[in-house]
């Protein structure tokens, strides 16, 4: 027998291709058999083995597979039984600085209620957003978007979920990509496009096992629903609202509590956000009435409860929720700097005029929003810092009630005054008016992160010093602005420069930008939103009783809402489920982000060390990997 141990051509390209199919078991089964076979036949006579493979049913059901799964937008470690209803849900926050992935899990606490634990995060710090290419680079066949690319940054994020979800719920659990700021900088197009290249490029990868997800849940969150989302967060966390969002109320015998929905605060690097039941406000002619959803107390008579359910349940339509896109405090520092350069030139040129004099004009601009002698290159000019606080805030305070025209002073007004960048009681910032602030209000993110550390780099006023740290985290809005001046005044070399790592919400990149994210973030809240110097309505919060204030947990309430069909505040019935919630938080809204590094899981409850700062819930902890 001569055995012939030169494949044939045809067989080498069958069993490539049948090498870069992924099969299911039975197939691999088949697979084995055909391919022994062939091997058996082709020692023997190796004419007749291009007809038998071609034939063979083998080759038709291998190749029929192939074509079924290529049509498919799931991935091969999808099965067809999606009968297990998954408690968990999967929700990334796809933000400036980079995505952030949560998993909460809806755990059935008796037959009537049930409470939203959060099981793990984890973080990509690359923001979907620098993938999005620039206008002039939309033509150029050298920058097109890579699938692979865009998915492989959030895999191990993913990976991660599925250490946590037991694998019987990986179909069936629901997946959300929610971009915010970053990605309404991009191009509504260019939005669309990353998250097409996004999807396709988790769905082509056998690693991502969540197939169950769709086209659809990839989209870009609205800022005021990213607003009212942390809101519910906020409300959810107090133990205000049940996962109904229905408002709770306390009744302790006699003594009954009446308890009102909080507002939030939420700053970000491209934007921030407002959120809080307000009264209606006749010349805003606002199309509802903003009133606080009645509470009614349990009733109990001398033995027993008799009655008094609460019925009401909060809706996006009881508060005035708002966002303001480069209000963030990264975008809020490149309109700042674009304005000194710009004025400065203003002022070179008209300084020229009428003279003879041809040389440059001076490349240092002096920074009153840094500590002095802090020195960075921008733009082409040099941007060296003073440290003056009061200058500071007179310019953080021109750029507050319009995104691109600075506001003129009249030479009557007082920088001291909180009340001379509005007219008749009528709040603006990003020209929008707001409401009269009302009612108690967490401020999150970095609204904390930043304030945070003037509680720890103002000691050089020591008695502003020690008034906030007695006062924190409720300080009133005079007690966080007199304080300023003890961190901005400092002198950059030979102090604030060693003070990296004395503040633990404080990276060394972030650190000579504090100055003006104290002062931006304390000027925004009493000249721009409207809070009274003594007020002390604010608490500043990053943990309530061991779980993070952020918009996603806030999210996933909305949608548990949706699904089980409840009823909103007038009756009517809101999102059964038959659709996918995400459509409903999409955001039209329209340039990029940093790009930073690497995956870090956030191990939460493990690594915080709370210690008790005020009563019942409030904590300060060990800084999260995310935070700064």
């Amino acid at each position: 027998m001569i055995i012939n141990n030169t494949n044939p051509p045809l067989f080498n390209q069958t069993y490539l291709q049948l090498r870069s199919i992924q099969y299911t078991h039975q197939t691999k089964i088949n697979l084995y058999f055909a391919v022994k076979m062939i091997l058996i036949i082709s020692m023997t006579n190796s004419f007749i083995l291009p007809i038998l493979v071609l034939l063979s049913p083998w080759y038709f059901s291998f190749f029929a597979e192939s074509s079924a799964t290529d049509a498919n937008n799931n991935n091969n470690n999808c099965n067809d039984n999606n009968s297990n209803n998954s408690p968990f849900k999967i929700i990334v926050d796809g933000g400036s600085t980079g995505s952030r992935l949560h998993i909460f899990e809806l755990v059935e606490v008796d037959d009537e209620e049930n409470e939203y634990v959060r099981r793990g995060s984890s973080r990509a710090h690359i923001p979907l957003s620098a993938f999005g290419r620039l206008p002039f680079e939309l033509n150029d066949d050298n920058t097109s978007l890579n699938p692979t690319e865009i998915a492989a940054h959030l895999l191990p994020l993913f990976e991660y979920a599925a250490t946590i979800i037991p694998p019987q719920y990986y179909e069936s659990t629901f997946v959300y990509y929610q971009g915010t700021a970053g990605m309404r900088l991009l191009e509504t197009s260019e939005q669309e496009a990353v998250y097409d290249a996004l999807f396709e490029g988790l769905m082509e990868d056998q690693s991502f096992v969540f197939c169950g997800m769709q086209r659809n849940d990839i989209s870009t969150l609205s800022g005021e629903m990213e607003a009212y989302f942390g809101a519910l967060s906020a409300n959810y966390i107090l133990g205000l609202i049940d996962t109904k969002l229905r408002v709770i109320s306390i009744s302790n015998g006699e003594e009954k509590e009446d308890r009102h929905p909080v507002g939030a605060l939420d700053m970000g690097g491209s934007s921030t956000q407002i959120v809080y039941i307000a009264n209606k406000n006749e010349k805003m002619d606002l199309p509802i009435d903003f009133s606080t959803c009645p509470i009614v107390p349990p009733q109990y008579d001398e033995f027993d409860y008799v009655g008094g359910e609460n019925t009401c349940r909060l809706s996006d339509e009881h508060f005035f929720s708002t966002s303001y896109l480069s209000y963030g405090v990264d975008q809020f520092r490149e309109r700042l700097w674009n304005t000194f350069v710009e004025e400065h030139i203003i002022s070179e040129d008209e300084n020229k005029n009428g003279s003879d004099d041809d040389t440059c004009g001076s490349k240092v601009i002096f920074n009153p929003c840094a500590n002095k002698g802090y020195e960075v290159k921008y733009n082409g000019f040099s941007l060296l810092g003073t440290g003056s606080t009061e200058e500071c805030i007179r310019q953080i305070k021109r750029l507050i009630p319009h995104p691109e025209i600075p506001h003129d002073f009249s030479p009557n007004d007082n920088d001291d005054d909180y009340n001379d960048i509005n007219v008749n009681n009528e709040w603006v910032v990003g020209g929008i008016e707001h409401p009269p602030i009302q009612g108690k209000f967490l401020a999150m993110s970095l609204y904390f992160f930043s304030l945070d550390s003037l509680r720890v780099f103002s000691q050089p006023d020591e008695v502003a010093h020690t008034a906030l740290n007695k006062s924190w985290p409720n300080p009133s809005i005079d007690e966080l602005y007199k304080a300023l001046d003890g961190l901005c005044s400092r002198d950059w070399h030979g102090d604030m420069a060693l003070q990296e790592g004395v503040h633990s919400f404080t990276r060394a990149e972030v650190l000579p930008h504090r100055c003006l994210e104290t002062a931006y973030m304390v000027t925004l809240l009493r000249d721009g939103f409207g809070f009274h110097p003594s007020s002390r309505d604010i608490t500043f919060t990053f943990l309530v009783d061991g779980d993070e204030v952020e918009w996603t947990l806030g999210m996933a309430l909305a949608m548990n809402a949706d699904e089980r069909g409840i009823h909103n505040n007038n009756g009517n019935l809101e999102n059964t489920g038959e659709e996918r919630n995400g459509e409903r938080y999409n955001d039209d809204n329209n340039n990029c982000g940093e790009v930073m590094n690497n995956t870090i899981e956030d191990e939460n409850e493990d690594q915080f060390q709370g210690v008790s700062m005020e009563s019942h819930l409030f904590g300060i902890a060990l800084p999260p990997t995310h935070c700064c």
